[in-house]
């Protein structure tokens, strides 16, 4: 998962500086960024840290979001499911009985964050919405089918799913135990 997210970053770096007209010493020199470092994220051999990649997109006159758009976020589809499973332990501090379990990563610039949490009864069901942004979903508790661009995702305990929420979007509960979930609303400000 993580390859693939560092080959598309670096892409669409490489395919917004070309569409631009940008050489790589153009961007580098207006991003600040060394013409080396830019070479290897455009080639995928590196990810750039957050304030690289906000250098960078500065760099070629945009916002996060407008970098987001229309990218196609894994396995060709307008969202990351994130399985349970695929969590990864990861190493912040030296903080003996902390536990920090990586889920994931994102920038978006010009956004309001909204964090609350979300409880579906059994049998619940919903119109479809958009919203001018970003969704990160968690499941906390049970199950629920997740609706996004008429594509149904199964999400169980311990799943995220991040999506663009532009797209039609809704869960419904066919399941017999309330599903409980903490959502996270990175809404476009303008």
């Amino acid at each position: 998962m993580e390859d693939e997210l560092i080959s598309r970053i670096g892409k669409r770096i490489k395919s917004l500086r070309k569409e631009r007209g940008l050489t790589l010493q153009v961007l580098s020199e207006r991003s600040h960024v060394t013409k080396g470092l830019l070479s290897k994220i455009e080639n995928s051999r590196t990810i750039p840290s957050l304030p690289v990649f906000f250098k960078l997109i500065n760099g070629l006159e945009m916002n996060a979001k407008d970098f987001f758009d229309n990218m196609v976020m894994l396995n060709g589809k307008n969202y990351l499911h994130i399985k349970k499973e695929d969590n990864q332990m990861i190493q912040k501090e030296d903080r003996p009985g902390f536990e920090y379990q990586f889920i994931l990563s994102q920038s978006i610039m010009n956004s309001m964050m909204e964090i609350v949490l979300l409880s579906v009864v059994p049998g619940a069901k919903s119109l479809p919405t958009t919203t001018d942004g970003f969704e990160f979903k968690y499941i906390l508790t049970g199950k629920c089918q997740y609706y996004i661009d008429g594509e149904q995702i199964l999400l169980e305990e311990g799943d995220a799913l991040y999506f663009d929420a532009t797209k039609p979007h809704y869960p419904t509960n066919g399941f017999r135990k309330k599903v409980n979930m903490l959502v996270i609303y990175f809404l476009t400000t303008k």
